[in-house]
């Protein structure tokens, strides 16, 4: 019955819609309309009651189905949407009151409609009211079930609540339970993980524990932080993290000083390893090697240092073997993890610089020819720098190229200052020679490694300088002594092998060893081609032997300066610079001084030992050449050659100077009687004498002079004598000088002119030219020729007239003499008169006393 009611009113709801729909497209008609017969009251009331029955359509329509109140209120909306515009025109129009009495007229019908539709439904209406009430006596008796069920599950459900509750509690126990276990589980892995860091720690497992710490800080504390152990725990692993850093740093401390105490094995091995190396390259490292090994100190190779003599025969030198560097990388690795890789950087530079400046800070000497103490000093810088370039390049952005480069630079500067400082002890030049090998191999060794050894150039030449002063000095001292122990007599060679040495000191024969080539300078052809022994050289013995030891001189120089090619420039000078000194001061001025003495064979031996020292420089500077032809084009001249050329001319001179005092004696014994009357038979007695020392002269002591200094030598001596006869007759203190005494004069100038073409020497009687036309003219009838320029120049080219006038005022002599004259006495004195006359009148001789 319900639904048919339900059905009923949904369909008289649709009827009533389209009712008012069809109500209000009249009324719409009604008020546009302009019919007379269409009253405003009715379209009025047409219009409310089309509103009241639109509504309650509208409101039927939605309770009976969705689908019709949709339409109808889309049609009622599109209505009432026109009802304001018809209102308006109904109020415009003014048809107000007619359209309320047509909307009273619509009400009433409809209200009409209502009764007669709800007396119709009455008896319908009836029977659902009996069905309703049967349904609420069934209702009632169904509340009483349902009151009756509800107290027994009430009763029920009281006892599951219960059991609920218990369940609920048990199992809030049971979770309480499970996050205790957790929580304890969880306390439990973060002691054990704390257990488990100390354990790593007492097992040197630095990393590892680091590494568990950081996962306890960052991941295992924080679910149990809320406990106070928790938090103790994270209060401590900072402490923890520093004790571990302490630990590495304090492993490190104990390395250092370990790698201390073994730099100078490693040092040294490195040495021996790098001339061994070189020995078998070059094979002329052996002496170096030797040194090295036999050093003199015993040195503690140490218990992380392993020198098997196995590995020395490798190409490389493995410091990793040598040296263990796993406490400096795990510290490293330490401080990197803990991010104060910085500080250790810091730590580390300033505990190597330490060491640094204690090592090289050791004081030795060379004053006792020990090399070992010095030894020991280059083996610990070679180790203690090996240790920094192994550091250096098995690190990163730990050991900086620049620091160490810096650490180097100042410990060379520091080496320099020591070693200098030391050499000045040393006056050993072989002594110097194992110094400079042993600093030859320490380059050697250092540059093997990248360090820069530009600034050792500098010790070395410093080294090479204080060896060539030393070398010099010595050498100065054998040149001296042998110079002075110099028996300054030709050298007698006995055999081939004395003849070999001297040969090999300077060359005698060229060194095809053909004689014929090239003779010796100043012995004759046959000399050289005999092959008979003795023979005489024209030097004396200390000229070979003082050539030896200036090429030893020059070797062992240029041995020194082995290996440092790049420096040879300055080598080159230094040595050139020495022998220059050696040879120009020290050897010329030895000379000199022997020179000095009033020995003439001496002296003139000495002359003959300065002009084949000329020769030999020539052979000096061809070894200079050869020791640096590899390295360096040029000719090596050396200038102390003009200083030995300079000091033959004063040997010359001295030599001159003994022979003309000798010569002087000689003189000296002349006793001419300038007013005698008699002519002599022959010459005067004093020329025996001076002809017989002139005799042992030419004869022995002038026989090794070069020939041409043998001529000049004779027309020295000889214008010296003449010259001397001359002064005597010029002699103030003669005032008259006779006839017979010219006589014995011209007798004297024969002697003497026959023994000087005698002498072999060329035309050495030239010497006696002027005194030769000074007594012909005197003893010539005419001497007016004299006046006679052309007959002069024909026949007196060599008589000053000057120098014969005052001969001629001797001639003359005492005017009362030539009373009792001859006529022919008497002319000639007129003559004489007449030539002094002449001679006064000519240009440029005056007066004279």
């Amino acid at each position: 019955m319900a639904e048919l009611a339900v059905t009923g009113s949904s369909t008289d709801a649709l009827s009533k819609a389209e009712e008012a729909a069809h109500f209000q497209q009249l009324l719409r008609e009604l008020a546009l309309s302009d019919a007379p017969n269409v009253s405003s009251s009715a379209a009025a009331s047409a219009a409310a009651s089309a509103g009241v029955l639109g509504s309650q359509a509208s409101g039927a329509a939605a309770a009976a189905a969705s689908s019709s109140q949709q339409a109808s209120s889309s049609d009622g909306a599109e209505n009432f949407d026109q009802i304001a515009y018809i209102i308006k025109q109904i109020l415009q129009t003014g048809k107000e009151d007619l359209f309320g009495e047509q909307l009273a007229l619509f009400v009433a019908k409809k209200e009409a409609e209502i009764e007669k539709m709800c007396a119709f439904h009455y008896q319908e209406f009836v029977q659902s009211v009996d069905q309703l009430l049967k349904v609420r006596q069934g209702t009632v008796t169904l509340k009483d079930k349902i009151l009756d069920l509800n107290d027994q599950m009430q009763d029920s459900g009281g006892k599951i609540v219960e059991k609920k509750r218990e369940i609920i509690g048990n199992r809030h126990m049971l979770l309480n339970i499970e996050l205790a276990v957790e929580s304890l589980q969880s306390c439990l892995f973060v002691l054990d993980m704390a257990n488990k860091v100390n354990a790593n720690v007492e097992n040197r497992k630095y990393y590892t524990a680091l590494k568990m710490l950081e996962e306890l800080q960052k991941t295992h504390l924080r679910p149990v932080m809320h406990y106070t152990f928790a938090k103790h725990m994270q209060e401590y692993i900072p402490i923890m993290q520093e004790n571990i850093r302490e630990v590495v740093l304090e492993e490190v401390q104990n390395w250092l000083v370990n790698i201390r105490e073994n730099t100078r094995a490693l040092g040294k091995q490195a040495m021996v390893h790098v001339a061994e190396k070189k020995y078998k390259s070059t094979h002329k490292a052996e002496s170096l090697v030797r040194t090295l090994s036999a050093s003199g100190s015993q040195l503690n190779l140490g218990p992380n240092l392993d020198l098997g003599a196995g590995e020395d025969d490798t190409d490389t030198f493995d410091v990793d073997h040598k040296i263990d560097f796993r406490p400096l990388y795990q510290c490293l690795h330490i401080h990197e993890v803990l991010n104060k890789r910085g500080e250790m950087r810091a730590h580390y530079e300033e505990k190597r610089r330490m060491q640094a400046s204690l090592l090289l800070s050791q004081k030795f000497s060379f004053e006792s020819g020990n090399l070992g103490p010095f030894q020991t000093y280059l083996c610990d810088v070679v180790g203690f720098f090996i240790i920094e370039a192994a550091v250096l390049n098995s690190t990163q952005n730990f050991r900086s190229r620049g620091g160490v480069e810096g650490l180097w630079s100042t410990a060379m500067e520091k080496m320099n200052d020591v070693i200098t400082s030391s050499l000045s002890d040393c006056r050993d030049p072989d002594l110097f020679l194992s110094i400079k090998i042993s600093v030859v191999n320490f380059i050697d060794t250092m540059e093997s490694y990248g360090f820069a050894v530009i600034s050792l150039m500098d010790l070395m030449l410093s080294l090479l300088d204080r060896y060539g002063e030393q070398m010099k000095a010595r050498c100065s001292e054998t040149v001296e002594k042998i110079i002075e122990e110099d028996e300054y007599a030709p050298m007698v060679v006995n055999d081939q092998g004395e003849y070999d040495k001297v040969n090999a000191a300077f060359k005698l024969t060229p060194a095809d060893g053909n004689p014929k080539s090239k003779p010796l300078k100043y012995v004759s052809k046959d000399w050289v081609d005999s092959v008979r022994f003795p023979k005489t050289l024209p030097f004396s013995r200390g000229f070979p032997q003082t050539c030896n030891a200036i090429k030893r001189f020059i070797t062992d120089f240029y041995r020194f300066a082995e290996g440092f090619e790049q420096q040879y420039n300055e080598m080159d000078d230094l040595l050139k610079k020495s022998l220059e000194t050696l040879i120009a001061q020290d050897l010329n001025g030895a000379l000199m001084r022997k020179v000095m003495v009033n020995n003439i064979s001496q002296v003139v031996q000495i002359l003959v030992n300065l002009e084949y020292f000329e020769l030999a420089c020539a052979e000096f500077e061809t070894v200079l050449m050869e020791r640096r032809i590899s390295h360096k084009v040029g000719v090596v001249r050396l200038q102390a050659v003009q200083v030995l050329k300079e000091s033959r001319v004063v040997a010359e001179k001295r030599m001159f100077e003994l022979l003309n005092l000798k010569m002087d004696d000689c003189l000296e014994l002349a006793d001419y009687d300038w007013n005698t009357t008699t002519s002599p038979s022959t010459y005067s007695p004093y020329l025996d004498d001076l002809v017989n020392f002139m005799s042992a002269i030419i004869s022995s002591t002038l026989t090794n002079l070069p020939p041409h200094m043998r001529s000049l030598i004779y027309q020295g001596t000889f214008k010296h004598i003449a010259a001397s006869i001359h002064n005597q007759i010029l002699a103030p203190e003669v005032k008259r000088i006779s006839p017979a005494a010219v006589d014995v004069l011209d007798k004297d100038i024969a002697f003497l002119e026959k023994f000087a073409q005698n002498a072999g020497e060329g035309n050495l009687s030239d010497a006696f030219a002027q005194l030769r036309q000074t007594i012909t003219l005197l003893k010539s009838p005419n001497l007016e020729d004299i006046l006679n320029s052309a007959i002069r120049d024909r026949r007196y080219p060599r008589i000053k007239l000057d120098k014969l006038a005052i001969v001629l005022e001797k001639m003359r002599g005492d005017t009362s003499m030539f009373a009792k004259s001859t006529a022919a006495e008497k002319a000639h004195r007129k003559s004489v008169e007449a030539v002094i006359k002449g001679i006064k009148t000519q240009p440029g001789i005056g007066t004279w006393s």
